[in-house]
């Protein structure tokens, strides 16, 4: 658990944890507290006082972001089986002996369930009947490419129930000192996975907190989605995998950062930056200049809509008409 600033929501996520069917006393819940600056740790050191053999708090002095807690967490942890939560979020009763019994029983690396955008202030549970597992087994390169693309795995890394083995053995790992580190973990995490188990139960309750580092407005911070593209690409033609996932890795670019960061320019922005939008050109004219003729391209998976923006980035707009197509993509609501 990466913790800044929840004061506000700590608790909710422990007493979330404290009704786990599995058994509180199964846990180990190593809590970082990246740096922060109201009563957070406060709130920590009570729940580490309360459960001092399941709780293992971890202060550090200054904030290093999640990716850098994460990392840590990962390192710490005794267990065999790893689950991310974020600190402001909560979990159904049955989150981790569900996400647990399946890794077990199919013997899987990765578990992955339902979520819901939940806006509430208290805890509130679905106690929805339980689903069917899709367990899929990959048995080479080209499931794995499928699987990739469709995104059936996503990239977050909560909802999750992890064998920490394969994490190590894989050197997955989030990038540090920056935000949206989960778009670079979770490229990792698809190119080498070997079999997963799907359930639809949403048991994760994602918590739709406007006043988090992700949707602050008017910041510079959002750079960072483009820096963690160019890092794992760098990373991925480094491990050597490019060959073999060049057209799904120029897709996850188009995804990942060209229409996601358009959209950020328009929506996050009350004046959408031009220079930012020079730098995604850059980036993806460099990264991706053939991506017309990229085969999920060619057989017409990108809507009309999300092609306009794509050619925008291969083509850059002068500034007075980049301001005008801005506006028409928030009039349309793209």
């Amino acid at each position: 658990m990466p913790c800044y600033n929840v004061e506000r929501y700590v608790d909710r996520l422990f007493i979330s944890l404290e009704a786990q069917t599995i058994g509180f006393s199964s846990l180990e819940i190593i809590c970082v507290n990246d740096g922060s600056t109201d009563g957070t740790l406060e709130k920590l050191s009570k729940w580490e006082q309360k459960y001092p053999d399941n709780v293992v708090l971890v202060p550090l002095p200054e904030n290093v972001r999640m990716g850098t807690c994460r990392n840590l967490g990962v390192k710490m942890a005794s267990a065999d089986h790893i689950a991310f939560i974020d600190s402001d979020d909560w979990v159904e009763k049955n989150y981790l002996e569900r996400l647990y019994e399946t890794a077990l029983t199919y013997d899987l690396d990765l578990v992955e369930c339902g979520m819901i955008r939940d806006a509430a202030e208290e805890i509130t549970y679905l106690n929805e009947p339980e689903g069917a597992v899709d367990v899929i087994r990959l048995s080479g390169v080209a499931d794995r490419k499928k699987l990739f693309h469709m995104k059936r795995v996503t990239n977050s890394p909560v909802s999750k129930i992890i064998r920490k083995e394969f994490l190590l053995r894989n050197e997955i790992f989030f990038s540090e000192g920056i935000i949206y580190e989960d778009s670079y973990w979770g490229i990792l995490l698809n190119l080498y996975l070997e079999n997963a188990g799907i359930m639809p139960d949403r048991l994760y309750h994602y918590c739709v907190n406007e006043r988090s580092v992700v949707l602050t407005k008017n910041t510079d911070n959002n750079v960072d989605l483009i820096t963690n593209q160019i890092m794992i690409w760098e990373e991925v033609e480094r491990r050597g995998l490019m060959e073999d996932y060049r057209d799904e890795m120029e897709m996850e670019h188009v995804y990942s950062c060209a229409l996601i960061f358009w959209k950020m320019l328009v929506y996050r922005y009350d004046d959408p930056p031009y220079s930012f939008y020079r730098l995604l050109c850059a980036v993806v004219r460099s990264r991706v200049p053939d991506i017309m003729n990229n085969p999920y391209i060619l057989a017409g998976e990108l809507q009309e809509k999300y092609m306009l923006l794509l050619e925008s980035c291969l083509n850059p707009l002068p500034k007075n008409e980049f301001r005008k197509f801005a506006e028409k993509v928030r009039e349309l609501g793209l």
